[in-house]
Parts: C-alpha cells; sequence; structure tokens
C-alpha cells in the first residue's frame, strides 16, 4: 500500500490542485475587496454600477482562466518528479543552480536573488534552495523529449528536418570595410586562409589562428546549432544553408566583412554533443511543432501508469494538450 501511494501521491495531488490552490488564492483575494458585505447569503466581491460580482462567480472565472493551466504544469511536473534522476544529472544541476545563484548574486545583489527566487516559486517549486531540482526537471524533460522524437523518426523528426535544415556550423571571418573591395591586408589574409586550407590543414586550426570572429575562433570556428529561423545576417545564413555537410561554401559577403563557412554536421546525433547544442536543437524542434512536449510527456505518463481519479480532470487536461482519449 505505502509503495502504491508513494508511486501515485501525485494523481491525488491533480485532483485537488485545482480546489485547493485556485480556493486559496480566491479566498486571499475577496478578503482584500468588501470585506463582510452579502447579497441574500453570497458573498460579493465587488460592486459596478449597482450589479454585484459574487465569490461564487469569482471562484469560477478563476479556475476557467488559470486553473487547467495550473493543473498541467502540477501534472509534467509530477511525471518528471516519478522519475528517477541519476547521479550525473544531480551532480550537473547542482553545479549550475550553485552558479546561477552566485552570479545572480554578484551581478544584481540581494533585489536580484528575490527576483529569481520569485521566479522559482512561479514554477512550483519551493524556493532556492530546491532550484537545482528545477534544472534536474529541466534535464528530464528535454530526454523525454528526445527519446519521443527519436522513437517516432518518421511523424516528427523527419518533417522537423525538411522543413528547418538544421546543422552544426563554423566559419571564417576577415573583417572588411569593403568587402566589394578589398585592400591588399585584407586580401592577403583570404589568400593565407585558402592556402592552409589547400594544404590540409583543419579548418578548426586555421579558424583559430586566422578568422577575425575571436568569440567562435576560440571554438574552432564553431557558432553551433543553425537552422532557418536562426538569428544570422541573411547572406551567411542563405550561405550556410546551401551547403552540404562536410563541405565549404565559397567566400561569402555580409556587413561584417567575408565569411568561410563550413557545415561540420546535418546528423541530428551531433546537436547533442553538448549542453548549449541541445539546449538549441531542442528549443527549434519544439517550436516547431507544439505538439511535440504535449505528447512526449503524455507518452511517459502512460509509461509510468499514471491513473486519473477525476475523469473530468483528465479529460480536461487532454483537451489542453490535444490528445484525444486513448491515444
Amino acid at each position: 500500500m505505502i509503495d502504491n501511494l508513494k508511486k501515485y501521491w501525485f494523481v491525488v495531488v491533480i485532483c485537488l490542485v485545482l480546489v485547493a490552490g485556485i480556493g486559496f488564492y480566491a479566498k486571499q483575494q475577496i478578503g482584500t475587496v468588501l470585506r463582510g458585505k452579502t447579497v441574500e447569503g453570497k458573498q460579493v466581491v465587488s460592486e459596478i454600477a449597482g450589479v454585484n460580482y459574487f465569490a461564487e462567480d469569482y471562484n469560477k472565472d478563476l479556475k476557467e482562466r488559470y486553473g487547467l493551466t495550473q493543473t498541467y504544469a502540477l501534472f509534467e511536473r509530477s511525471v518528471l518528479s516519478s522519475i528517477e534522476t541519476t547521479p550525473e544529472i544531480a551532480k550537473k544541476s547542482k553545479e549550475i543552480a550553485e552558479t546561477a545563484k552566485a552570479g545572480t548574486a554578484q551581478q544584481q545583489g540581494q533585489a536580484g536573488m528575490q527576483q529569481l527566487e520569485s521566479y522559482v516559486i512561479s514554477l512550483g517549486y519551493k524556493g532556492l534552495d530546491e532550484l537545482n531540482i528545477v534544472y534536474e526537471d529541466m534535464a528530464k524533460r528535454d530526454q523525454i523529449i528526445l527519446d519521443y522524437v527519436n522513437a517516432n523518426k518518421e511523424t516528427y523528426l523527419d518533417p522537423y528536418v525538411e522543413a528547418s535544415s538544421p546543422r552544426m556550423v563554423s566559419h571564417i571571418l576577415i573583417k572588411m570595410t569593403d568587402s566589394k573591395n578589398p585592400t591588399a591586408e585584407e586580401q592577403a589574409k583570404i589568400d593565407k586562409v585558402n592556402a592552409q586550407l589547400a594544404e590540409g590543414k583543419p579548418f578548426n586550426e586555421v579558424a583559430m589562428a586566422l578568422s577575425d570572429d575571436t568569440a567562435s575562433a576560440q571554438r574552432g570556428g564553431s557558432i553551433g546549432f543553425t537552422d532557418k529561423s536562426s538569428q544570422l545576417v541573411p547572406e551567411f545564413l542563405a550561405a550556410a544553408l546551401a551547403t552540404e555537410a562536410g563541405q565549404t561554401s565559397e567566400w561569402t559577403a555580409s556587413q561584417y566583412g567575408m565569411h568561410l563557412i563550413k557545415v561540420d554536421s546535418t546528423n541530428p546525433e551531433d546537436f547533442v554533443s553538448n549542453d548549449e547544442e541541445k539546449a538549441k536543437y531542442i528549443a527549434s524542434l519544439t517550436a516547431s511543432n507544439k505538439q511535440i512536449v504535449y505528447n512526449a510527456i503524455w507518452d511517459k505518463a502512460k509509461d509510468l501508469d499514471i491513473k486519473f481519479t477525476d475523469d473530468a480532470v483528465k479529460k480536461e487536461l487532454l483537451t489542453l494538450m490535444g490528445i484525444e482519449e486513448g491515444q
């Protein structure tokens, strides 16, 4: 019995939070206006031009406006909480949380820390002490999405790749005042890049040594994950999207100078090579089809054999997620 309660504790919470949470909020708000006024035994929240707005109507409106969204948020978090946290995720999440708190305190002081805590609480967590759990849940959520998409490639991944042309991109920049009329010095830099690449020197090594984009040069010229929606100068983005995996573009002019662009990979497995690129990939993937998140979470909920004690709540939740009963 205890094991079952541990497994399904969130089922009860999901069915009660709507009443308890919304009810508490409503009570707090009602207590601040027209305190004590009743009409025919009904508590009045407000009165405009002689028309009374009753507490029972206020509660109903509040539930309709916020209740279902809050219920879904709790449902999603409950699914994530029921998944075992690996030592690796726990360790990394704790490190990220401590770094975030230290950085916020240093840059924004107490006011920043209070804002951060308010944000964490707004997500349904207790406060800054659970910031590491926020990151744990984010990591689990990302993995659920990736697992679901990879298991349903024809439905989600293939159409996304076709529509968005995701890829990993690197470049070498030679800055110019006028890219149409390079100076002798600027042309000499281009010639040097061309010569070293022709000799067989790796693109990343040439980028580190010669690129004028110092930020990406430190990463071997890599600007990371890119797709059709990336906020890059049009000329650069067009050239990057037109280049095949493993190939290098022609020199491409932009307002910054001349770019030599290499597409490092178009393989989705390479998009998750590090946390930063994985985050960009998942954001792009889910933005392309918002149903992915709902379907992935619901699929995981079924794997965990989550049950609802209130069919009405389940029906409303499925409607919100755009999922049909039995799907």
